[in-house]
């Protein structure tokens, strides 16, 4: 008698479900530019091309092309890199924030963890330096010491308690954050796990017409006040208040306001919606702290994950670029969670000064060629194995994570990282 099926990972069932998206018909239809595009046999049909792209293009396309075939598809064939070029513009950007989409409503299937029941987010923005290109300069505007730099403004909604990034735009310069933020409201609004949210921000978000959006998708915040927002905010001794805001033409919004000293002697503010009367100003003032991790994931994403190390100089490329990027962000997010536990069980027994997590530039490493090799299985079973050694390599790759540690601003952020005509050859 055969015994009951193993449960499959989340891991696994992201890989399956993206996997089984790719190759599907519709998702052909949806994605391709024209109709009679990818309808012959070629060397890099629709589904193989979309998981090479998956792979990450942080090499020459050239070395890129070489190793997928070589190391990741293990074909005997070669592709030329202007070929590689023209059969990717076939392909619109939109096709990624779908597989994008899709793998976010699989995370959120079954548990995940919440602050007092509810599912604790950030909004903040980035600017993004992209290849030196006079038509991205025209789009998405310029920055720098000569404002010649293309640069674009990006924007994510982050779950900073599980590591996944909800939504994520890269836009023009000219689109604001809070309009941004606006857009991530209402995609929140929209998945099928909504339910009890809770989003922190900055105070360069504060603003009477945010605040109202929140009200009206019945999302509860938690907003940094900068002086000078509100004269009856500032007025307020420290402790727990109540403020009125008004706008004309709009309903009055009543706010809860806590205030408090920090260890710099820096008065902090906070306004809230959230009523209860159990969480007091030491709460809420954790609570904003816990905000912190949605700029590590920037740092993640642009040093760890080169997202501005872009493959092509047009803005189908350097968007498709961009998703591709956070869309290999999140499902290495999932691949750490699920090793955790096994590196917190091999550590009980020790006698370790810290505790130890599995280390982001180590999971990247391990992780991105064989991710692809397991998506192009078709046996569930030899993709099943696939898994089970990356997530085997993640455990052996702990880092101990030293609490308190804080790392200096960079006043000079604009010299670039990457340049478009030297890419790495490995």
């Amino acid at each position: 008698m055969k015994g009951k099926p193993k449960r499959r990972t989340k891991l696994a069932t992201i890989m399956a479900v993206l996997a089984e998206k790719i190759r599907s018909r519709e998702f052909l239809d949806d994605s391709r530019v024209r109709p009679q595009d990818f309808t012959r046999n070629r060397k890099m049909p629709f589904p193989k091309l979309v998981f090479c792209m998956l792979a990450m293009i942080k090499t020459s396309i050239r070395i890129h092309l070489d190793n997928f075939f070589e190391y990741i598809a293990k074909e005997d064939v070669t592709m030329a890199q202007q070929s590689f070029s023209e059969a990717r513009h076939k392909i619109s950007y939109s096709a990624f924030p779908e597989l994008f989409a899709t793998g976010v409503d699989v995370i959120y299937e079954g548990h995940y963890d919440t602050w007092h029941g509810y599912r604790l987010c950030a909004i903040d923005g980035s600017k993004l330096q992209l290849p030196d290109d006079q038509g991205l300069r025209n789009h998405y505007g310029t920055m720098g010491a000569d404002s010649s730099a293309a640069t674009a403004q990006a924007s994510a909604l982050y779950d900073v308690l599980n590591n996944v990034l909800i939504d994520v735009r890269m836009v023009p310069l000219r689109i604001d954050e809070r309009t941004l933020a606006k857009r991530h409201i209402e995609t929140l609004c929209m998945l099928p796990s909504f339910s009890r949210e809770c989003i922190l921000f900055d105070r360069g978000y504060i603003a009477f017409e945010l605040i109202e959006k929140l009200k009206e998708c019945g999302i509860s915040y938690v907003m940094r006040v900068k002086r000078g927002f509100n004269n009856e905010i500032d007025g307020l001794c420290n402790g727990d208040n109540t403020a009125v805001l008004k706008k004309s033409g709009h309903v009055d919004i009543c706010v809860r306001v806590l205030k408090f000293d920090l260890s710099s002697g820096e008065v902090e503010t906070l306004v809230t919606d959230i009523e209860d009367e159990s969480l007091g100003a030491e709460d809420f003032k954790k609570l904003y702290f816990m905000r912190w991790p949605i700029e590590t994931k920037y740092d993640e994403i642009k040093n760890k994950l080169q997202v501005e190390n872009f493959s092509g100089r047009t803005n189908k490329a350097v968007l498709q670029d961009f998703y591709v990027t956070m869309i290999m962000s999140n499902v290495i997010a999932v691949a750490r969670w699920e090793a955790q536990p096994t590196v917190d069980e091999e550590r009980k027994e020790k006698d370790n000064k810290y505790d130890y997590h599995v280390n982001a530039n180590q999971a990247i490493g391990a992780f991105k060629n064989r991710f692809i090799q397991a998506m192009l299985e078709e046996k569930p079973r030899k993709r099943a194995r696939a898994t089970k050694r990356i997530l085997f390599l993640l455990t052996q790759n702990a880092m101990p994570t030293r609490p308190d540690r804080s790392v200096p601003r960079n006043s000079s952020p604009r010299k670039a990282k990457f340049r478009h005509n030297r890419k790495a050859n490995c």
